[in-house]
């Protein structure tokens, strides 16, 4: 009898690992005598691995959690927890919201980023690990992530014999409302099966010292309020960053974040300027209010969280910067409009250092979208701040922090030529430096025309629209085309000169280019032959504008990075094609100036060209500038600032750029002589 009972219970152990059908399990089942079978049997949790940490979390919209994991990999081989053969560990994320949400999109995207990087990686050196470097762009409700730790040189804490660690960043896509929220669940095990159990919840966790296993959190408020390296000891470098429309600061500017701080804390102590990074969260999901409403409300955090460095936590600032992107450029600038008038002593107290914005929409976009987009924005699709980008007045708004009280009328109307007007000027004319970044390609959101102020060298960038293809191979499709052309080829006549031949053989591409030409023309700048006349530069050819609408489908259907791509540097072809310091004294003479009525009815963009150069001189009469042009992959516009560490890596060029001209060693050096001299 025992004997039978002993074969059915080994029967049904060979069901369980051998390959039956479900019918042929059941019938071996239900042969077994249930009561003689040991419950012990169904315990696999010694197969299934262990696991080490299971965690619920729940963000909104600019919500984020980064996890920092350092393992002693001979303190788990000691316990049983790692074998010589797997030398890995197992981490799962999983998006636990409703598989209902993955195509809502008006209030969502319901998705998170992820991304796993080894302690030793760095966007800037070549990566040697032969492992991936594992990330999700878009983890959809519902859906998983599995990423594996794995014990090598990019994992290896240096100084330490056995530890190794991993950040683990895990970002909300919310981005257009801020009521919505998401959940993620995330599981270290020793095994796959264990993190991914349905019943994790009921699985014991394995409690391991401080030593062997250590896991730090932080969240988007924690990370953007850290102390600066030498704390009170030193004077702090206080850093403002400003977010874009439909964007925010917890995720969306935490890259460049991350790579201001670790420029500047690499800075020797003796004159590191101790930079603190902040940014104002409190405009995320309100991109529509205006200019005014979103610079007011940073300029209130501005002077608001300066008097809690100084007074609640003794820290004395002695510097300040402003980084924008996109519509965090005018924002910035609305900014310390407002400061300037509500605290006009604020700048005389805090040495302004750094004024910086990337793709940012000095002129507004009217003169660079067409018709059927303009009249959108008119009608209040983006609500004020379409108005504003447009160039169009909105009467009935407050005026709280745009006028001084004895310049009232001095001002003009806009908004966007309000900024930067006397006297506010001159709060914008004490900053060390004015930098600005734009894309000179793929970037039909904020064109380069209005993110570069207008005024370039355009002839020095004849060959701007030619960067598209640069390191291209051309197609066999393109060489048979191209030698068609030339066969074809009608040769000019004699009696004929170049201008009518090319009037009569290329009527269209002439006059379109010429309209380009024209367009561009009135911001080429003037050279100069020592101190003598100024002499015009020939304008010859116009770049190329993207598409906005096609620059707003590429932020879906860009390409991803390749791992060739983010671990080499050498594979990457973003770069800077354009760097120089722009002088007032090369603004060439006002070209609307006392133009005509007539004028106005001939052309109709007359009024809107006239208004975009006066802003333009606003912000240039007086003042040097240094234009930054760079050539970034599709989707420029959020890759310029790094929006998702690996998605947006093309933008790297730009950020890092940025961070090293602006924080580090030599422009810390600069700073401290510069404050030498004047004490």
């Amino acid at each position: 009898m025992r004997f039978e009972k002993h074969k059915k219970i080994e029967n049904f152990k060979l069901a369980q690992t051998t390959y039956l059908s479900r019918k042929e399990l059941y019938q071996s089942i239900a042969s077994c005598n249930y009561t003689s079978i040991d419950p012990k049997m169904f315990n696999n949790n010694k197969d299934d691995g262990k696991l080490l940490f299971n965690q619920n979390r729940q963000h909104k919209i600019g919500g984020m959690s980064r996890f920092k994991i350092t393992i002693d990999r001979d303190q788990f081989i000691k316990q049983g927890l790692l074998n010589n053969k797997d030398q890995t560990i197992h981490l799962r994320i999983k998006n636990e919201e409703s598989p209902m949400l993955r195509s809502v999109w008006l209030t969502g995207p319901y998705a998170y980023y992820c991304d796993v990087r080894p302690i030793n990686y760095d966007e800037n050196a070549k990566y040697e690990g032969k492992d991936p470097i594992e990330f999700c762009e878009n983890l959809k409700p519902d859906s998983a992530f599995k990423a594996a730790l794995r014990f090598n040189e990019g994992s290896k804490l240096s100084g330490t014999e056995s530890k190794y660690c991993w950040i683990v960043d895990i970002l909300s896509q919310l981005a257009v409302v801020t009521f919505p929220s998401l959940k993620f669940s995330i599981r270290l095990g020793t095994s796959r099966r264990v993190t991914k159990s349905r019943q994790s919840k009921q699985v014991k966790l394995t409690v391991l010292d401080k030593k062997v296993l250590q896991i730090e959190e932080w969240d988007e408020n924690s990370l953007w309020n850290l102390p600066p390296k030498y704390g009170k000891s030193k004077p702090v470098h206080l850093v403002i960053i400003t977010h874009g429309i439909f964007s925010n600061i917890g995720c969306d500017m935490l890259y460049m974040k991350d790579k201001i701080e670790e420029v500047a804390n690499a800075v020797d102590e003796c004159i590191n300027t101790n930079v603190i990074v902040r940014g104002c969260m409190a405009n995320m999901g309100k991109s529509e209010k205006g200019v005014h409403y979103l610079g007011k409300r940073v300029g209130d955090y501005v002077i608001r969280h300066v008097e809690d460095l100084t007074t609640k936590e003794g820290y004395n600032i002695d510097k300040i910067s402003f980084v924008g992107h996109s519509l965090g450029g005018p924002t910035q600038s609305m900014a310390i409009h407002y400061i300037t008038v509500k605290r006009p002593k604020f700048f005389q107290e805090i040495k302004p250092i750094n004024f910086i914005t990337l793709a940012s929409p000095y002129l507004g976009v009217i003169g660079d979208f067409p018709f059927y987009l303009s009249v959108p924005l008119d009608i209040g699709f983006l609500g004020l701040t379409g108005r504003d980008l447009n160039l169009k007045y909105t009467p009935f708004q407050s005026k709280d922090g745009i006028y001084l009280e004895e310049d009232n009328e001095r001002f003009p109307r806009l908004i966007m030529e309000i900024i930067p007007h006397e006297p506010i000027r001159s709060t914008f004319e004490k900053f060390v430096n004015r930098t600005l970044y734009a894309n000179t390609i793929n970037d039909g959101i904020v064109p380069l025309r209005t993110a570069a102020l207008m005024y370039l060298d355009w002839k020095g960038l004849a060959n701007v629209d030619k960067v598209k293809h640069d390191e291209r191979p051309e197609s066999e499709s393109a060489m048979r085309e191209r030698e068609t052309s030339q066969i074809n080829e009608i040769p000019q006549e004699d009696d004929m000169d170049v201008k009518t031949s090319e009037r009569v053989h290329f009527p269209n591409l002439i006059r379109e280019a010429r309209r380009k030409n024209k367009k561009f023309s009135r911001g080429q700048i003037v050279s100069e032959e020592g101190d003598e006349k100024k002499i015009a530069v020939k304008f010859t050819n116009a770049p190329d504008e993207a598409s906005a609408v096609m620059s707003a489908l590429s932020t879906l259907t860009a390409p991803i990075p390749t791992q060739e791509y983010i671990k080499d540097p050498q594979m990457r072809t973003d770069s800077i094609i354009h760097d120089r310091i722009y002088k007032p004294s090369q603004l060439p003479p006002r070209h609307y100036e006392d133009r005509p009525i007539y004028k106005k009815l001939v052309y109709p963009n007359e009024n809107v060209n006239k208004i975009q150069e006066r802003i333009a001189r606003e912000w240039q009469d007086t003042m040097e500038w240094r234009k930054i042009l760079v050539k970034i992959q599709p989707d420029s516009h959020n890759n310029i600032v790094v929006r998702r560490r690996f998605t947006n890596l093309y933008g790297n060029i730009a950020v890092s750029h940025m961070a090293e001209e602006h924080f580090n060693t030599k422009a810390c050096q600069e700073y401290a002589n510069l404050f030498s001299l004047k004490r």
